[in-house]
């Protein structure tokens, strides 16, 4: 830094203590949205799986729409707390990384809707694979390990469901019950346990120790 041009040295400084305030506010305030997305998430999971694998009526799948409506009515009536600092520019970028992401959802529903529940292990890869770049763009952007580590485990995991799915086409029909085809539900819940869940209750617990 000492062979730059002072206003490109100051320039990069102040995007250095943007990306550090904006990882800081994220490091005290994502535990909470983290753990109500993951929670509710696995939760619509499991009792989709318990549905499906009891032999439920099919009309119990509208149930999975419980995740937005529950999950965005949860972060209304507890929300994070909001931050005394000013919002920078990577605020706004990291805002938009998951404003995208979550408009990218819409498609991907409309495409099972139109196309039946045959497409729903492909549905839960590609949902489980937008959070995970959206979460894993969030780290390279704010350089957290948390989000770094989380993402990229989401993207990993996600291989999974084309490896399981190519599993169950080389049995033998007869050997395919209930289970087998719910197992990817399960996959689901666990991608979302490990990508939300567990760094949401690193995120708390960093904060609560910090405030103490």
């Amino acid at each position: 830094m000492n062979n730059l041009h002072p206003e490109a040295a100051e320039s990069l400084a102040l995007i250095n203590r943007m990306i550090e305030n904006t990882r800081n506010r994220l490091n005290r305030n994502s535990g909470r949205p983290f753990l109500t997305w993951g929670y509710t998430t696995v939760a619509v999971s499991l009792f989709n799986y318990v549905v499906n694998v009891t032999g439920g009526p099919v009309g119990w799948s509208w149930s999975w729409f419980l995740i937005p409506v529950v999950g965005f009515l949860l972060t209304r009536l507890f929300p994070a707390k909001k931050s005394t600092e000013p919002r920078t520019e990577i605020d706004r970028i990291v805002s938009a990384v998951w404003a995208t992401a979550s408009l990218a959802l819409i498609p991907v529903f409309a495409f099972v809707l139109f196309h039946g529940l045959s497409y729903r292990a492909s549905l839960f890869g590609l949902i489980a694979l937008i959070m995970a770049i959206a979460t894993t763009a969030t780290g390279r952007i704010v350089r957290s390990k948390i989000y770094i580590v989380s993402g990229y485990a989401g993207l990993i995991l996600t291989l999974l469901f084309p490896l399981y799915d190519r599993y169950l086409k080389q049995l033998p029909a007869g050997r395919v019950d209930a289970t087998m085809l719910n197992f990817e539900i399960l996959i689901f819940a666990g991608v979302f346990i490990v990508m939300m869940i567990v760094p949401g209750h690193i995120f708390n617990h960093r904060s609560q120790r910090h405030v103490q």
